[in-house]
């Protein structure tokens, strides 16, 4: 008699998630794997008609893997469009901002909420067989007296049984301590991109704030909101990219100079703001100077065309930060908007407030 139709075998596998015959290995087991996720990469590319490319491919594997970026993406051109196409997912495949929206939080919480379930199940499933499988061995013993042979023989199949079960289960938690691994992962990143500016790779507002609102109220601080004087002009006569670069070369160099002493953040647009943790207002003033003297200095060209975008300069309010934070940022404004009026290329302290 197969120990599959011992009835405590096949209610204890009825319990498990099928997926086909036992693994006879962990080798078998990623060949499996690994055939299954070609199979479905080349299924997705298929149902939507897409070209077999190497973008196309790295796309689609991100997506089935669970990438909470591509496949927010991904979900997003479906329900507007109800379709993909090979130049939709060529935008995927260089994205200007992967920054995480509230539709990709929406998305990761809802695999977060289906894996969580997955374990659950599985590991109730074990439970539950645990403690059939203890009363039918007890009961097995009771009876043991009467029936030696029999008994010693239904207790072989069942733990047969059990044992084919408990492999099946075994494979099925090591596929749900994958999937927990890669979203944990997934998540690492995600919070990362979640604190980071990616057209200039500095922390962005939300990072910056939940820093400044870090900040001990007994714990000296200042900050600077800096503005890149007449940036407009950088756009309208060079182009977007243009300016864009000129973004990223200011980021570098204000992370230069200041990177050491300072939290250094893209605010928005031509704007960025420093939080100087345990210095003064004049020590931070005298830094942001310094690297205001460090930009000016240089001239630009456009490497692109060959024409000269000429001397940067950028102006910047300084503010101490006391009692409320968001005081100090208004302060700064204020003060950073004094410079502007007063000329621009200055560095203007904020009155301290009452």
């Amino acid at each position: 008699m197969s120990a599959l139709r011992n009835p405590l075998v096949a209610s204890l596998l009825r319990r498990m998630p099928h997926g086909g015959d036992a693994p006879t290995g962990a080798v078998d087991h990623r060949v499996r794997a690994l055939r299954a996720q070609y199979d479905d990469i080349g299924d997705f590319l298929m149902r939507h008609h897409l070209d077999l490319g190497e973008a196309n491919y790295a796309i689609a594997r991100a997506h089935l893997a669970g990438d909470p970026v591509v496949s927010a993406q991904v979900a997003g051109l479906l329900r507007e469009h109800g379709h993909l196409t090979d130049a939709m997912l060529a935008r995927l495949a260089t994205p200007a901002d992967r920054g995480l929206s509230p539709e990709l939080v929406g998305e990761m919480a809802e695999r977060m909420a289906r894996d969580l379930a997955e374990c659950v199940r599985i590991i109730a499933a074990s439970q539950s067989s645990g403690i059939e499988y203890r009363a039918a061995l007890s009961a097995e013993v009771t009876g043991f007296a009467a029936d030696p042979m029999g008994a010693l023989d239904r207790l072989i199949r069942l733990t047969n049984g059990v044992v084919e079960a408990t492999r099946t289960m075994e494979e099925q938690l090591e596929v749900a301590r994958e999937e927990a691994e890669r979203l944990r992962t997934n998540l690492r990143r995600a919070q990362r991109d979640a604190d980071r500016d990616h057209l200039t790779g500095l922390p962005n507002r939300r990072h910056f704030e939940m820093r400044l609102n870090a900040v001990p109220r007994d714990r000296p601080a200042v900050v600077a909101l800096c503005d890149i004087d007449d940036f407009k002009n950088v756009n309208d006569q060079h182009g977007h990219g243009t300016g864009d670069r000129v973004l990223k070369f200011v980021a570098r160099l204000l992370r230069s100079e200041l990177g050491d002493h300072a939290v250094v953040a893209r605010y928005g647009g031509e704007e960025f703001v420093c939080l100087f943790e345990g210095y003064d207002v004049d020590q931070a003033v005298a830094l942001v100077d310094g690297a205001r003297e460090r930009l000016v200095s240089r001239s630009l060209a456009n490497q692109q065309t060959g024409r000269t975008i000429g001397r940067l300069a950028l102006s910047a309010g300084v503010a101490a930060v006391v009692g409320d934070a968001r005081d100090a940022l208004r302060l700064a404004d204020t003060a950073l908007y004094a410079a502007k009026r007063a000329g621009k290329n200055r560095v203007v302290v904020a009155p301290r407030a009452d």
